[in-house]
């Protein structure tokens, strides 16, 4: 009889911005949802808060992350940082009265 390797279960992951990251090793990730109001059928958008376990402390704000859910680290801790996208420029918009003045 011959024994199947059984499938992984994919693990499920969130994308995030990190809103504060002063606590030590953890990080509070903010994730944004759409969804479609089922009565009206108007779009809203959701925002629920994580608290995540950053190891390596390299998370800043603004920063896109990747979060998995893990055992339970503390009492409100239950995810895991596993990928960041550090925002290391931030983007200047020209003011239009400057080019006014030229």
């Amino acid at each position: 009889m011959e024994t199947k390797p059984k499938k992984e279960k994919a693990k499920r992951t969130l994308q995030g911005v990190v809103v504060t990251a002063k606590a030590e090793k953890t990080v509070t990730v903010s994730v944004e949802r759409i969804i479609q109001h089922a009565e009206y059928g108007k779009t809203i958008r959701k925002k629920t808060t994580f608290l995540a376990h950053d190891e390596t402390r390299k998370c800043r704000p603004g920063d896109i992350v990747t979060i998995q859910p893990v055992r339970p680290l503390s009492k409100r801790k239950r995810w895991l940082v596993i990928h960041v996208i550090p925002v290391t420029q931030k983007i200047e918009v020209p003011n239009d009265t400057d080019a006014d003045k030229a």
